[in-house]
């Protein structure tokens, strides 16, 4: 949960200052009134658009509405705001439109084909993955990389960075035929480079590449480069890479039967994490077998257990009723190879009582 505060008041934080950006775009003359609904429709947009879909859509699509009253159809405001309308849209068709119309906008703007309308395009596909349009996004990045190397050359390290994006799309989607090549190209074309951005890419190469071997279950491959990122991440022990990496870790240890040093990676998310009093704990590693994933998903399994100081599941009961014999062993069986970051408070890991977890 604190993770997931955290993101929403830098999403605020952006939209404020994003919405000081158009306002100082505005010129003397234009209608208060509409400056003001336009400020009021851009701040709700984005005080909900990670929590309440429905409201920012209308708030998304009243801001694009009143934006290109405001700015000009051909304004590359309007069409970012072309953007965050479509991002919310259900109807793909639909919401293909108004990206459309926002990459008409660049290309009026930029001009069809430059180098100017790299970087636009680079913040459509994030935009578009943060979204979860993860094929669009692609299609974006695609194009974005193209153009990269048409005006910068096979080898700049926008090229790179477009390859490692792409990489990291491949391995979301489950496209393993591609994520190798694209981590080995990127790796070839930012290790030529030392600027941060360049650098930061090779970390996150790193990662990435662990996460290729845990996927193809190669899980001694993967910790190199999971060991390599996070010396890199460690400095920022709260920050959600940070935990991914760890998690990620965690994983591949568990598999590989070397709990006691996935147990450091416990430790270290759980004196990383702030867990509110009575919250309950979500695990860190989950282990759930065939005849779990195929039950029948209109009867929920609930069990209780304790966590203990290392976040091992201790003492669990199932709650729920069941008469099959094997899926009562099978809940047991799987419940116990869960690992959970455990409470650190005051110094000291503490265990957590009354814990639960639903199959």
């Amino acid at each position: 949960m604190p993770a997931i505060n955290c993101k929403i008041c830098n999403s605020l934080v952006w939209t404020k200052l994003v919405l000081a950006s158009f306002s100082a775009s505005l010129s003397s003359g234009q209608s208060t009134l509409e400056l003001d609904e336009f400020n009021t429709a851009y701040l709700q947009y984005g005080e909900t658009k990670d929590t309440q879909p429905d409201i920012a859509r209308e708030a998304a699509r009243r801001a694009y509405e009143l934006g290109r009253e405001l700015f000009g159809v051909d304004s590359e405001r309007s069409a970012m705001l072309a953007i965050n309308y479509a991002t919310l849209i259900e109807d793909e068709s639909q919401s293909q439109e108004y990206l459309d119309e926002a990459v008409e906008v660049y290309q009026r703007v930029f001009g069809f084909g430059s180098e100017a309308i790299i970087d636009p395009l680079m913040r459509l596909g994030r935009t578009l993955n943060d979204r979860e349009r993860l094929t669009l996004a692609s299609q974006y990045y695609e194009r974005a990389l193209q153009l990269s190397r048409d005006h910068l050359g096979e080898d700049s390290s926008k090229a790179g960075s477009l390859e490692l994006e792409l990489a990291a799309l491949s391995l979301r989607v489950g496209d393993l035929g591609q994520v190798s090549a694209r981590l080995e190209r990127a790796r070839s074309i930012l290790s030529s480079y030392t600027d941060p951005g360049s650098q930061s890419g090779m970390t996150r190469i790193d990662l990435l590449t662990g996460e290729y071997f845990i996927v193809r279950e190669q899980y001694r491959a993967a910790i190199e480069p999971l060991l390599a990122s996070l010396g890199k991440f460690v400095r920022f022990p709260r920050a959600g890479i940070t935990v991914r990496n760890r998690i990620s870790l965690i994983r591949a240890y568990e598999n590989l039967g070397e709990q006691e040093r996935a147990t450091e990676h416990c430790l270290a998310i759980g004196i990383a994490q702030r867990v509110s009093e009575g919250e309950n704990l979500r695990p860190v590693y989950t282990v759930i077998p065939e005849v779990l994933r195929n039950k029948d998903q209109s009867h929920p399994i609930r069990v209780e257990f304790l966590v203990d100081r290392e976040g091992f599941v201790r003492e669990p009961q199932i709650q729920t009723d069941i008469d099959e014999a094997e899926l009562r062993q099978a809940v047991i069986e799987a419940i116990a190879q869960f690992r959970f970051a455990p409470r650190f408070i005051d110094g000291s890991f503490v265990e957590s009582p009354n814990q639960y977890f639903v199959f």
